[in-house]
């Protein structure tokens, strides 16, 4: 089996001598190779379910003194306890960074000065089957001393196999439909304590798209309500979301024809009459094919609803990618998603978000009052687009998807994007 592996560190020619020989290891494998900064950011998605083990390249003292960035790290991720086994790959170290590094939560330690192709395999190798051994054992522990995934979260008619993902509101997992006879993805109401909401929110979610039946919209297959929590069963994506995807970089032309394919998926759901409100990479999830579904319309409204934000001082959805208007708890419309649009194409350009703060009020307030950076120069065929998109006025943003979908069209057959589209 090829193992999942992912590769950080500062020096990219490092990265990427680690990457070839992993490769040659395992011809199949296609380790993402990150900044530490990227690192960073995606720890949320960088998980034992997505990887089997992280190559952490950083560097180390020789004496207890002496500050280390290693250290410094692995001081950090022991609090991410869904983290894969780390090997540090570490240069400026010695036998007592070596220690430290291990007491710290390492599975293995590598001298950068002494790495070659053997000791990487043989390194590799046996943290990972240290790693599925611990998984077997742990596994049989758990069906001996208990048959259920999680107590309190039996849903009749699905048998629960694994947790998909979490957040204050709602857990997902993977889950067997007994009438479908077919994994699904089962989305369970998770009670949050003084919550002034009235308990309906799937109810609305549910309400909002199925009625819509269309291979870019996810498939809603059942909706209720069980022991006080309400579920949604819907089809189940094994190919994942555009968030894990953008871990590795994106060619100009995968970039545009993602955007073009999340802007058709957009279309079909203005069509309807329906604001989506929160798009974003983990909301794009991907077919095997590579086609794109909008999912979780949990904050979906109607266009001839009431689309203000939410209720006075609270507001939902996810501050990396709201709209100016959304932040001010503004009256909505189909402009917001474009905004949104505007935001995740950057990313996918750039591989990286275009407004960051120290808070969530402080990200918020970059999209009121901030100055987007620029697109690097040899992306500038896409900052007329990204402009209008990313407007802080929505009459400076295009009148439809439509409109969107011709630009993207036009970007498609672009010089820069043909070179990206030969080059790959």
């Amino acid at each position: 089996m090829t193992p999942r592996i992912l590769i950080a560190g500062r020096d990219e020619q490092q990265r990427q001598w680690l990457r070839h020989h992993l490769q040659t290891l395992w011809p199949d494998a296609d380790p993402p190779s990150l900044d530490l900064e990227q690192f960073a950011r995606h720890l949320d998605t960088i998980t034992r379910r997505n990887y089997d083990v992280v190559l952490l390249c950083t560097g180390f003292g020789k004496t207890s003194a002496e500050q280390s960035e290693g250290l410094d790290w692995l001081r950090e991720l022991r609090r991410e306890r869904l983290l894969p086994p780390l090997i540090v790959v570490a240069a400026d170290g010695n036998e007592l960074a070596a220690v430290r590094a291990v007491r710290r939560g390492a599975a293995a330690y590598l001298p950068r000065d002494l790495l070659d192709a053997r000791l990487l395999e043989r390194t590799v190798r046996k943290v990972l089957h240290a790693s599925r051994r611990r998984a077997r054992r742990l596994a049989s522990a758990g069906r001996r001393h208990n048959d259920h995934h999680a107590p309190g979260l039996e849903i009749p008619q699905y048998t629960l196999l694994r947790q998909l993902g979490r957040s204050a509101r709602a857990s997902v997992w993977l889950a067997r439909s007994a009438a479908l006879q077919r994994p699904v993805a089962l989305k369970i109401s998770q009670p949050v304590e003084g919550d002034p909401g009235d308990g309906q929110q799937f109810a609305r979610e549910y309400a909002a798209i199925a009625a819509l039946r269309h291979p870019a919209v996810v498939d809603i297959y059942d909706y209720g309500v069980h022991d006080g929590r309400e579920f949604l069963a819907m089809e189940y994506f094994p190919c994942g979301d555009l968030k894990q995807r953008l871990l590795h970089p994106l060619a100009t032309h995968e970039a545009v024809a993602y955007a073009r394919r999340i802007a058709a998926a957009l279309s079909v759901v203005h069509g309807a009459g329906i604001l989506h409100r929160d798009l974003k990479p983990p909301n794009v999830m991907l077919r095997p094919d590579g086609s794109v579904v909008l999912i979780d319309f949990g904050l979906a409204k109607h266009l001839n609803a009431d689309t203000h934000s939410t209720a006075i001082g609270v507001l939902r959805g996810s501050p990396y990618y709201m709209s100016p208007e959304q932040v001010q708890g503004q009256e909505l419309d189909a402009r917001s998603d474009q905004y949104a649009l505007g935001v995740v194409f950057y990313e996918m350009l750039t591989g990286r978000k275009p407004f960051t703060g120290l808070t969530a009020m402080d990200l918020m307030q970059q999209h009121v009052s901030g100055q987007r950076p620029p697109l690097p120069a040899e992306l500038s065929a896409f900052e007329p687009l990204l402009a209008r998109l990313m407007a802080r006025e929505r009459e400076d943003r295009l009148a439809d998807i439509a409109s969107v979908l011709s630009e993207l069209d036009q970007l498609a057959e672009s010089p820069v994007a043909a070179r990206s589209a030969h080059a790959a």
